[in-house]
């Protein structure tokens, strides 16, 4: 037996967001987060937008769910394999909770709190060891709590879970298990038959299980999800090398010239010597420093360019005005280009930065 990748994401809605998916829900959602206690007792898939949740690639599953026979709420489930779409969690989160408003289904929409669950396939916390970590508004001096706690964040950072089969203990475990190591299985290991909804799981995830159109999507998000982390690695090395030729450069010559000026007050042998020495260190760590934040700039330059190229193929024109953009709008295309469907936006955007808009 084989199993797509429950991080990507086709997989993961299929498990998660499919119509078989609520009893897998109840299970996965009520360990993780209440410690498998059953506080979650219905769960419904909802899509404010009526959108495909196939079509859409990087959309949360929502979920309407009722917690202890009274109280209603809102999930979002959504799994992050690059880090760059860590920067959507709050835009999402913000997003599913105000389209409430905008249900068709009900009358007089009740706005519920939402809890916003994140899986990463990246470290998203580097000064955290835990791979679970919960999030709320706290008042930051007296660590107060937000009053309605209308809103909250719950993360899982898949890289810093190392246990083993035999070393999981509760059912949660199993879940972040699976979702983990799924697609290297090639058996559903005892460990997890025991939670028959982790069984149900690895059924959807079955390849197949999978028609031949379905089998095509996973391989293009897999192939995609590499073609992006190998445009981030080659941006980063590029900048670095750039970086560091820079900081060879500029440091032999504020070296020399350095060398000169002590030489002056010194003595000219020792200036030259001492003084030489010391302005090519000190020149090359400025080289490196300012060849670093230019080459950090060229990499993210490298890779929009990449990744737009890739979506809309982009004239001379088009690529001239994105390498004029600053830093700053640099980051601010990044994090709308995923928002782009055609290239006429992308051009809209360009024109507006301009503008100075």
């Amino acid at each position: 037996m084989s199993f797509i990748d429950p991080k990507t994401d086709f997989a993961f809605k299929r498990i998660f967001g499919s119509p078989k998916s609520k009893d897998i829900l109840l299970s996965f959602l009520n360990a993780l987060l209440y410690e498998g206690n059953s506080a979650i007792e219905s769960v419904e898939i909802v899509d404010f937008n009526g959108r495909s949740l196939v079509a859409e690639e990087n959309h949360p599953v929502t979920l309407k769910a009722l917690l202890n026979g009274e109280h209603k709420c809102i999930f979002d489930l959504q799994f992050l394999n690059l880090k760059t779409l860590g920067h959507r969690v709050l835009y999402h989160a913000a997003k599913s909770y105000s389209q409430q408003l905008f249900d068709k289904k009900e009358r007089t929409p009740e706005i519920k709190p939402l809890m916003s669950i994140h899986f990463t396939d990246f470290i998203m916390f580097e000064d955290r060891d835990s791979p679970i970590s919960r999030f709320t508004f706290k008042e930051i001096e007296t660590d107060f709590s937000y009053p309605n706690g209308e809103l909250g964040l719950f993360f899982v950072e898949l890289p810093k879970f190392q246990k083993e089969l035999l070393e999981l203990e509760t059912i949660g475990d199993r879940w972040i298990y699976f979702l983990k190591n799924a697609s290297i299985l090639e058996t559903i290991p005892e460990e997890l038959v025991v939670v028959s909804e982790i069984k149900q799981a690895f059924e959807l995830a079955d390849v197949d299980s999978l028609t031949r159109e379905e089998f095509a999507l996973v391989q293009q998000q897999l192939l995609a999800i590499a073609d992006r982390q190998n445009a981030i690695a080659l941006g980063k090395n590029e900048g670095i090398e750039e970086g560091v030729e820079q900081g060879r450069q500029q440091g032999i010559e504020e070296g020399i010239q350095r060398g000169k000026e002590e030489g002056i007050q010194e003595g000219i042998q020792r200036g030259k010597e001492e003084g030489i020495q010391e302005g090519i260190q000190q020149g090359r760590q400025q080289g490196v420093k300012q060849g670093r934040q230019e080459g950090i700039q060229f990499g993210k330059l490298t890779i929009i360019l990449r990744l737009l190229n890739r979506r809309f193929k982009l004239d001379a024109a088009t690529q001239e005005t994105i390498k004029s953009l600053s830093n700053e709008q640099l980051d601010r295309l990044a994090e709308s280009a995923w928002d782009f469907i055609t290239d006429s936006e992308l051009e809209e955007w360009l024109e507006k930065q301009a503008e100075g808009e």
